[in-house]
């Protein structure tokens, strides 16, 4: 009876200029030769992120700062916007307008907007009013106008996404964010602005009134204030909150061949004390943990003691030499790492 090869993950994110998915597969070309290799790209949120949901058989869509995936029941939308000139008044009109584009005719299964890169402070306000949400003052003037809100309805909106999964991608960190009060967007922020606690408390109002007319109840719930209230928009739909690279796994199936698998492997840009790795290490470590599977990162700054390492659950981390063919040196660092792991099995 022949012997089992040893089964490898490649799960990576982008390195330098090449997508998530050409990462993993350079890496494992790395492997190939000594072991069953199955390979998933994943990301943080922003192109990557696109790219990550698009890949091998998405249609990824660019448009201006913005990007648009297709893919089976699958709609994902990002954008990367200029920084709102003022960083308490910035309004989320223009991702959706976005949505809207991205959802004319039959709602997907499944929409997921990255709001990683949103510089709003309006509750998903603006987001709401293009989607259909009707009210008595301006929706897609930042948060101001929302403190002479009276009327508000979203039944449009609802039923323009209804029966589908509403996900909001958020950074990692902010799932427990919340909108209102001392702890809640405009105090976080506005405090780091040095902003008036005059303007600070008219702003908290305002979104409050609005938060209360939208969802009352959802208004306190962890996650509302990420990505500047949007988090609240996403819930108060009914949708849900997670990280770009927790959906990146869930979309691509990633649970499946990581508990079969005897090793994953990522790569990234920095893994140091400051970055670890980002939010895909960190989703990675977590699952790895959980299936007790070893997890090996691959980056051009490795800055952490093994001792830091093993706590967040990372079993190795090894340099990548940088120069111009980013994929050819992945496929060198994988094929180094084969020779050291694929003799233990």
């Amino acid at each position: 009876m022949p012997e089992r090869r040893p089964r490898v993950l490649l799960a990576s994110g982008p390195v330098g200029t090449i997508t998530p998915r050409q990462s993993a597969v350079a890496l494992a070309r790395g492997f190939a030769a000594a072991a069953d290799v199955a390979v998933i790209g994943l990301a943080d949120g922003g192109r990557p992120l696109g790219e990550a949901l698009a890949e091998p058989d998405g249609e990824l869509e660019t448009l201006r700062a913005s990007w648009l995936v297709r893919r089976d029941d699958l709609v994902a939308v990002g954008a990367d916007p200029a920084p709102a000139a003022d960083p308490l008044g910035g309004s989320s009109a223009d991702l959706g307008r976005l949505v809207g584009y991205a959802v004319q005719g039959t709602p997907p299964a499944t929409l997921a907007i990255d709001l990683t890169g949103a510089d709003v402070h309006d509750a998903g306000a603006g987001l709401l009013g293009a989607l259909g949400a009707v009210a008595d003052v301006r929706l897609d003037a930042g948060p101001e106008p929302l403190a002479e809100l009276t009327r508000l309805s979203l039944d449009a909106v609802r039923a323009r996404l209804d029966g589908c999964d509403l996900v909001g991608l958020v950074p990692a960190g902010q799932e427990g964010d919340l909108l209102l009060g001392l702890r809640g967007i405009t105090s976080r922020r506005g405090r780091g602005l040095g902003t008036p606690a005059e303007r600070m408390l008219a702003l908290d109002a305002a979104l409050e009134r609005f938060a209360s007319a939208a969802a009352g109840p959802v208004a306190q719930a962890p996650g509302a204030g990420a990505s500047g209230g949007l988090g609240f928009a996403i819930l108060a739909l009914g949708g849900r909150l997670a990280t770009p690279a927790a959906f990146c796994a869930e979309a691509s199936g990633l649970d499946r061949p990581l508990v079969a698998a005897d090793l994953v492997v990522t790569a990234c840009d920095s893994f140091d004390f400051g970055s670890r790795g980002g939010g895909v290490v960190t989703e990675l470590a977590r699952r790895c943990e959980a299936a007790q599977t070893p997890l090996v990162v691959v980056s051009p700054v490795v800055g952490m003691s093994g001792r830091e390492m093993r706590v967040m659950g990372v079993e190795s981390a090894h340099p990548l030499e940088t120069g111009p063919d980013t994929a050819a040196a992945l496929t060198a660092t994988g094929r180094r790492l084969a020779a050291g792991w694929t003799p233990r099995w």
